[in-house]
């Protein structure tokens, strides 16, 4: 008994003479995707087309407003049936703009999660070869992984966003 406990002493040691050795990082994903050159292009180019898109919506809905105050204005002296004819019109535009305003929702939170899915793989390539590169053991994804502490020397995300910042830059130019 006296010799396992001695043994399991033996390997506990001797493992932490590894981990003693071992070269240990962490990496902010998030704090990279919102500071990497390709992360806040693809912020701007969707705040483009999310602009071009309400400029769109805007018009629709001043036009709807417009019916809607004609309607009111004309209620006195419309028969029932026209009052009927264009308040079914009236709705049948509203309707299109809520489908309008939904699927754009729909296509800008898929366009987003495809950009920070791509982004976001691209910057794992990069945190890969700068760990083989620079001879980490292990490299934590610091809001994954439950990191409560780490020293700013054991944060690598600085150096993985300027890397990837050149590897991006040069594949646009």
């Amino acid at each position: 008994m006296k010799k396992l406990f001695l043994a399991g002493l033996m390997l506990i040691f001797m493992g932490g003479l590894a981990f003693a050795n071992s070269k240990i990082a962490v990496f902010d994903m998030q704090k990279a995707l919102d500071d990497s050159d390709a992360g806040k292009a693809a912020v701007e180019s969707m705040k483009k087309e999310y602009q071009e898109l309400q400029k769109d919506i805007d018009t629709k809905s001043l036009e709807l407003k417009k019916m809607q105050d004609e309607i009111n204005a004309q209620s006195a002296i419309l028969s029932d049936d026209a009052k009927q004819s264009k308040m079914d019109e009236y709705q049948k535009k509203l309707k299109d703009l809520q489908r309008i305003i939904k699927d754009a929702n729909d296509e800008f939170k898929k366009k987003e999660q495809n950009l920070v899915a791509k982004i976001a793989g691209e910057l794992r390539d990069v945190v890969e070869k700068l760990g083989k590169e620079l001879g980490y053991s292990v490299i934590f994804e610091k809001r994954e992984s439950g990191v409560l502490y780490n020293s700013d020397t054991a944060d690598i995300t600085k150096l993985v966003v300027e890397r990837y910042n050149k590897e991006w830059n040069s594949k646009k130019k």
